[in-house]
């Protein structure tokens, strides 16, 4: 009986050590990832699901080009004065990413896509030079330009990934225009 009382706290203090060095590494990768500015590694933190990037209320992605909309290239922005007759169907925005504004000719609504969105031929929104990129962080998803295109390929989906244009971009960063696009 005493036997078994001995193994029994060999064993739980191995457990609590073993516990401790687990919790110790996490706390040290996740601190050394936030110096770094990229996801906590390692240990507890490793496991967690990190959250997907969204845009905030009320910002839209706009573009001051005269092109037509498909070649245009897109940034997010906040509308401050919507387009109308009088300012020549030009909206006044200011970007996300340095503060200024601008008179746009292009202000489109759009919404994270889904799995039923992914289809050969649609057009959807993509960060530009972010293709074979699993993971971004939230200030690139809101401050990085955007651009149109169409899915030329779904062969990757089962990996979360599409073809844009003869690049992979992963699908948690694609986005549908709610609105028209002319």
């Amino acid at each position: 009986m005493k036997m078994i009382r001995v193994a029994a706290i060999v064993l739980a203090a191995a457990l609590v050590l073993v516990s401790c060095a687990s919790m110790a590494q996490g706390a040290v990768g996740g601190a050394l990832g936030a110096i770094a500015g990229g996801a906590p590694s390692g240990g507890i933190a490793a496991g967690a699901a990190a959250p997907i990037a969204e845009f905030q209320a009320g910002e839209v992605l706009c573009s001051p080009d005269a092109g037509p909309m498909a070649d245009a290239r897109y940034r997010v922005a906040k509308v401050l004065t919507p387009a109308s007759p009088a300012t020549k169907n030009q909206a006044e925005a200011v970007f996300i990413d340095n503060g200024s504004k601008s008179w746009v000719n292009y202000v489109v609504n759009s919404r994270k896509a889904t799995k039923a969105d992914f289809a050969i031929g649609a057009m959807v929104f993509y960060l530009e030079g972010w293709a074979n990129h699993d993971k971004i962080s939230a200030d690139t998803y809101r401050k990085d330009a955007w651009s149109l295109g169409n899915i030329t390929s779904v062969e990757y989906l089962y990996k979360n990934q599409v073809e844009i244009g003869g690049d992979l971009y992963t699908t948690d960063f694609i986005r549908i225009p709610t609105d028209p696009i002319k």
